[in-house]
C-alpha cells in the first residue's frame, strides 16, 4: 500500500506476509466489512485463496475483531488510526 501508516501499523505489515497481508491491508482500507463480502471480495478479487482461514488467524493475533455479521479492525488498530488523523472507511 502507499499510503504511509503509523510505525505501529507499519510494523505489524512487516510482521505479516502473503495472504495475511493482503487480509490485513484490506481490512485497513476497509474498516468493517459484511461476513459474506469480505470472503467473497478476499477470494475473488484479491485472490485469497482460504480467506476464512487467514481472517481467523488474525482474529486469534488480536487484528480483527468478529462483530454480528461482520469483521472489524481491531478496536484498538481503529483507535491508533483515528488518533493519528486515518479518517475510516465503512
Amino acid at each position: 500500500m502507499s499510503k504511509r501508516y503509523p510505525e505501529e501499523i507499519e510494523q505489524i505489515r512487516k510482521s505479516l506476509s502473503g495472504d495475511e497481508l493482503k487480509v490485513f491491508d484490506y481490512f485497513l482500507r476497509n474498516i468493517s466489512v459484511g461476513e459474506i463480502i469480505a470472503v467473497r471480495e478476499l477470494q475473488y478479487r484479491y485472490k485469497v485463496e482460504k480467506p476464512l482461514e487467514v481472517i481467523f488467524r488474525l482474529i486469534n493475533k488480536g487484528l480483527i475483531e468478529k462483530g454480528e455479521g461482520c469483521y472489524n479492525l481491531s478496536k484498538e488498530l481503529r483507535e491508533l488510526l483515528w488518533s493519528r488523523g486515518f479518517k475510516a472507511r465503512y
